[in-house]
């Protein structure tokens, strides 16, 4: 039971991730569209509901984050060392890592472009 239970979390720890990447993504390209056609006002609200969704996606992230690290031995280690994929294991969470931060810089330029423009 245990193993389905970090299977689950593993899974949804990773969705959590892609989330944060789509989110900024939309956000982004829609500030990027809003800007020079007077619908700048619509930016604020839009990127205050999105920036919910970044939120609950990072707390996902650094719970779900603590609950994997706890496991990470027994039901990610030591099954890559078995089949040789520790290089792809490595490689998957510095990209992780590396995209949860770049989301965390994208989510304060953009909060701060879109207070600037509300002003």
């Amino acid at each position: 039971m245990l193993g389905i239970f970090v299977m689950l979390n593993n899974f949804f720890h990773d969705l959590a991730v892609a989330l944060l990447v789509a989110n900024l993504f939309v956000a982004y390209f829609y500030v990027r569209q809003a800007e020079g056609t007077g619908a700048e006002s619509l930016s604020g609200p839009f990127i205050d509901y999105m920036r919910r969704i970044t939120y609950y996606t990072l707390i996902w992230i650094l719970v779900g984050g603590a609950i994997r690290v706890y496991f990470f031995m027994d039901y990610e280690w030591n099954p890559a060392v078995g089949r040789g994929q520790i290089p792809a294991l490595m490689v998957k969470h510095v990209v992780l890592i590396a995209v949860v931060v770049y989301g965390i810089i994208v989510q304060k330029r953009l909060f701060a472009r879109t207070t600037r423009s509300n002003a």
